[in-house]
């Protein structure tokens, strides 16, 4: 990608706040514009016929405060440090870089729901095993540790120690434990991945087809927060990005998904025919600060 394709409006915020904040009413999505259902069969909204998004980020213009808190602290368990200035915006996507000293980003969506799905279509470039690229729900009330208050955490997505982005990683921490279940894929191309959290349960989506099926769910308000994670001393050191094209957020229907699975279980998923690699993000220059909204805490 070409340092003059990039644009930035990248908004961050500042001081500390409690979870509490991100959403104006806790177990409802907050009001946002039209989001139009989604006709790519490549998602599990398109497949199971999710319908409409309640809210949607297409990552076309800029990161709005009221939308996002973007966090501007130390990384995960005290390793280096999350900064705004980690947040690239360019060509309809959304970057998050990881540096080789552990200055890295993450961001957190203020609109949450206790009951519904989410949707993320991201990319993964090769680089330092050390990162962990991460979409997960983190409960509002979870507080800024590293284990959430509440004992809630689902990580639809998470990479750990994989410089070849080619194993995905499903954690569903709850009150009754740790569930997990991995997948065989090559991340370097576009995939989606969602979630369903119903009073039923768990179900975990790549591409439209379910990884992932638990009986335990999580009974608070969650929020999606994307995240690039420093692990130093796990994995090989070096430089990270991961590269998101939409985030939505859908409402729950009447019913959880029923197609039954047994938890945990492993998945292979024939690779597609791939695209030429895309180039390595240039790094443009800082952008503008905006007015600052209150942050509240984020995962550790």
């Amino acid at each position: 990608m070409n340092r003059s394709h990039l644009r930035l409006a990248v908004l961050s915020a500042v001081a500390t706040l409690t979870v509490s904040t991100l959403s104006a009413a806790q177990g409802e999505v907050a009001p946002a514009a039209t989001c139009s259902p989604s006709a790519d069969e490549s998602s599990a909204a398109g497949t199971l016929g999710w319908g409409a998004p309640a809210w949607c980020a297409e990552f076309d213009d800029y990161l709005d405060p009221s939308d996002w808190v973007v966090y501007d602290s130390p990384g995960h368990a005290g390793n280096g440090r999350r900064s705004p200035d980690q947040l690239l915006m360019g060509n309809g996507a959304l970057y998050l870089h990881g540096t080789a000293d552990g200055t890295t980003a993450g961001l957190a969506s203020r609109h949450g729901q206790t009951y519904g799905r989410w949707e993320t279509r991201v990319r993964l470039y090769e680089g330092a095993g050390s990162y962990h690229p991460v979409a997960l729900l983190w409960p509002q009330e979870g507080g800024g540790n590293v284990q959430s208050a509440t004992g809630e955490e689902i990580d639809f997505l998470e990479v750990v120690d994989d410089p070849g982005r080619r194993r995905p990683n499903f954690f569903l921490h709850t009150p009754q434990g740790q569930e997990q279940a991995h997948a065989e894929l090559d991340m370097t191309s576009w995939h989606t991945y969602a979630v369903e959290n119903s009073p039923n349960g768990v179900v975990g989506y790549i591409d439209g087809r379910e990884w992932f099926r638990s009986s335990n769910a999580a009974h608070s308000p969650m929020s999606a927060c994307l995240q690039l994670d420093w692990f130093p001393g796990q994995g090989n050191g070096g430089e990270a990005w991961m590269e998101v094209d939409w985030l939505r957020v859908y409402p729950m229907g009447s019913t959880g998904s029923e197609r039954p699975k047994q938890p945990g279980q492993s998945e292979r998923f024939e690779r597609p025919e791939q695209p030429q690699r895309p180039e390595r993000p240039q790094r443009p220059e800082r952008p503008q600060q905006s007015e600052q909204p209150e942050r509240p805490e984020q995962p550790g």
